[in-house]
Formats: C-alpha cells, structure tokens, sequence
C-alpha cells in the first residue's frame, strides 16, 4: 500500500542522547549538557552534539510489533528527508537517525518473539490465528527488507528476500500479497546494486589526478546496467505481476492499493537510471508503473484519481519517459511532446492535492517537465511561461530538501538566467544530453486514451 503518513503514537517515551518525547503527537526534543553529548576528541567548539548514545525505548502501553515497524518507517522517512536530501525516499541516500534505527531493531526483536511464540501454529490453515500468523510473517519480512533500504546494507535485503521466498514455497507461490513482497525484496537489491555502481563511479572519477572530464565510453560503462541488477529487476517485474494477478482475483483484496505500492517501487528505481544508457530497460520499467497505475484505476478510479502520491508517481513516469524517446525536435514532430504535456497535466493535478507539506520528489518532476518542455514548444510567451514555471517549482522543491546538491546547481543557474531572453530557457532543458535511442513514435499516442 501507498498508506498516507501517521504520527507516532503519543503514549510513548523515548529517552536517548537527546531526551526525546512524544506528546500529543508531537515529537519534542531537549538536548543534554555538552560534555554528555560529545565525542572525547571533539574539538569543535560550535558543534553542539556528535556523540549518539545508545537509545533506551519506553512505552506507558507496548506497541505491538506491527505498530513498531511502523514507527520506524516513518522516523526513518523524515530522517532521510532533513539529513540526506533523499525527499523521504528509500535508496539509501545517507543514514539514518539512531532513533529509527533502533525502533527497526526493536520491530524485528517484537516479531522474532511472537513468531516463536506462536510456532504450534499452523501458517494460514484458515483459522483467524493462522490467517495473523501469516500477517505476521509478512510484516516481518517487509521489516528486514525496509532496514536494508533505508540503512542501507544488500545483506539485509537478500535476508528479506529470503523470508519472502521462504512464504512464497511454503504457500505454493499462490498468495499475492508474499508475491508483491518478493518483487519489492527483487527491486530493492536491483537499486542497491545501482548506487553501489554509482558510488564506486564517483569514487574512481574523483580519484582521476586530471581535471579533464571522465570520456563518454568511461561514463556509459560506469551506468551500464549489468546482467546480475538485470536479473534481479525482471524477476521483480515478473513477481508484480503474478502478485497483483492473484490480489485482482480475491472480492476484498488491497489490489488497487498495491498495484500503487508496485508502480511506487518501479519509479524509484528507473529514476535512478541513466536513461541514455539504459534505455530499453528504463522504456520497460516506466512501461509496466505506468500499467500497474492504470490497472489501480481502472479497479478503483477515486483511490488513484484523489491520490496525490499515485498521480506523482504517473507523471514522473511519463517525464522520464519524454526524455527517452526526445529526438531534439519541437512541435508534434516529437514523440516526446504529448508526453511531457500529460506529464505536466497529471503533475500539476497531483501538486494541487498536497498541502503546505508539499511533496518535494512531485514538484521537482512538475519543474523538470516544465524545462523540458520548453525545448519542444514553439510559442515564445508560452516558453516564458513555462521557464517561469520551472523555476519556481524547482525553488520550492530545494527550499522542501535543502541537501539535494544537484537541484541546488541547477536552480543557481535558472534563476542566474532569470529575465533573459525566452530562448534561454532551453540551455538547461534536458536536451543537453545526446540523443536518445527512439522505443517508437506511437509512445506519447499509447498516452492519450490513459
């Protein structure tokens, strides 16, 4: 499910490094006296506390091992959002508050602990306790593969898999919701393994004693997908699909909601793509998010149409889409027009949904979509417009994740390019790549009856 975010329960206490309580659904902080809260050999005298000790969790009531989980899921997304420049993603962008952390740790200490305790029982034997068991199980898994996203550590995410294929056997690969599991165990290996890659380039690029700039052979081996992260994604693609086929058929299943969570994981991982590259793959990833999504509405039309996460997903799809399929010519001579006009369409319906809690990834693919667009218009006041428009949404969405160094350049240089002429605009369109491999002119087309 794409669940829309919860507080943490406020009959908890948290004491830590930092004493951390949560009252009425607040979460207030009170830091110690500095020399409890510093390294020995810290030396900083502005530096107000480096030294995370161990966390000590207190509950008035104990949270079950479900609600724990969920606790840590949403500790984890805002400290992923205000200390990584990740907009609350899971790909592993930096670490984790040492809070979440051991929220995580206490979730699958819970479920280790009830799981044993409940051994004798028969997994989903048709009995409400069995029906829990395999609940519980489920949770479990999706616990161990969330701590390997968001640490993040591959090892993890291999032993979440495992539990998911373990539940897949032992149900005869016939219940949709272990399937869905195993296809977002699947693609969270396949985005781990491309920031590995992605460090490993940055790390040899920084390394090169010249200042001239990497070749483009070196560039294009360094974000070439290999055959293992190729693997592990078609097998994802599959377990989707045999998942959500088995939910589709149940009268009370959560298939349009998971069909949502599917096309969820998919973006995540395609974005994280060079599309030039990976163009074939990438055409194929936003292809089935983009299908997933009109599966879900077609099932139930009001839970994706007044779903701002849902139509954020649709339209960065589509963006990233326009961009593969773009031969560098304006007008309908270019397949990548329609596109990136529904793209701009959907996410504008999406940003209008949100609140002043705007979600960044959204705005930031609302301004991209209005960058590229102005490369393949030709109304000089519409360009204008549009380059206006760009800027703005750009504005807000580093203003929204302060951390996002790449927006923050390209921001730098929209509104350094501010006020000039409208032609301007289209230097920081993303045309400035080469062009890409064409996947079909009937791409924007196919769009239209969506």
């Amino acid at each position: 499910m794409v669940p829309k975010r919860k507080t943490l329960s406020s009959d908890a206490e948290v004491k830590a490094g930092t004493e951390t309580r949560l009252d009425n659904n607040q979460l207030h902080t009170s830091k110690r006296a500095r020399k409890d809260q510093h390294a020995e050999d810290c030396e900083d005298e502005e530096c107000e506390g480096c030294a995370e000790g161990e966390i000590e969790l207190q509950f008035d009531t104990m949270p079950s091992a479900m609600d724990l989980f969920q606790m840590a899921r949403e500790e984890a997304s805002k400290s992923s959002t205000s200390e990584s420049g990740g907009s609350g993603s899971r790909t592993g962008g930096g670490e984790i508050s040492l809070l979440a952390k051991t929220l995580f740790d206490k979730a699958i200490e819970e479920f280790e602990v009830l799981e044993k305790a409940n051994a004798h029982i028969k997994m989903n034997d048709g009995t409400e306790m069995g029906k829990q068991m395999m609940k519980t199980k489920l949770q479990h898994a999706a616990c161990v593969v969330a701590v390997g996203n968001y640490m993040p550590s591959f090892e993890m995410l291999q032993e979440g898999t495992r539990m998911f294929e373990e539940l897949a056997g032992r149900t005869e690969y016939k219940n949709g919701d272990v399937i869905v599991g195993l296809g977002i165990a699947g693609i969270s290996q396949a985005r781990d393994l491309r920031r590995q890659a992605m460090k490993t380039w940055e790390l040899e690029d920084g390394d090169d004693d010249d200042d001239e700039e990497p070749s483009e052979e070196r560039r294009e081996a360094a974000t070439l997908v290999e055959k293992a992260e190729i693997k592990l994604v078609q097998q994802a693609l599959e377990h989707f699909h045999a998942g959500l086929n088995l939910l589709k058929s149940l009268p009370e299943s959560a298939f349009a909601q998971e069909s949502i969570r599917a096309a969820q994981e998919l973006e995540e991982y395609g974005v994280s793509l060079d599309l030039k590259v990976n163009s074939n793959l990438a055409t194929t990833i936003f292809d089935q998010a983009i299908q997933h999504l009109k599966d879900a509405q077609k099932h139930m039309a009001e839970l994706v149409d007044s779903n701002s996460v849902a139509l954020g997903i649709w339209g960065s799809c589509l963006h990233s889409k326009a961009r593969i399929v773009d031969n560098q010519k304006q007008g309908d001579g270019n397949p990548a027009t329609g596109l990136v006009e529904r793209a701009i369409e959907i996410l504008v319906k999406a940003e209008g949904m949100q609140d002043e809690q705007s979600d960044a990834k959204t705005l930031e693919a609302l301004g991209q979509a209005y960058l590229m667009s102005t490369g393949l218009i030709e109304d000089e006041d519409l360009i204008m417009e549009r380059f206006g428009d760009a800027t703005e949404k750009l504005s807000r969405a580093l203003e929204l994740d302060p951390y996002n160094d790449a927006l923050r350049v390209q921001v730098e240089a929209l509104q350094g390019d501010d006020g000039d002429d409208g032609d301007e605009g289209k230097g920081y369109s993303e045309h400035s790549d080469d062009d890409y491999d064409a996947q079909g002119d009937e791409a924007a087309e196919e769009e239209e009856d969506s």
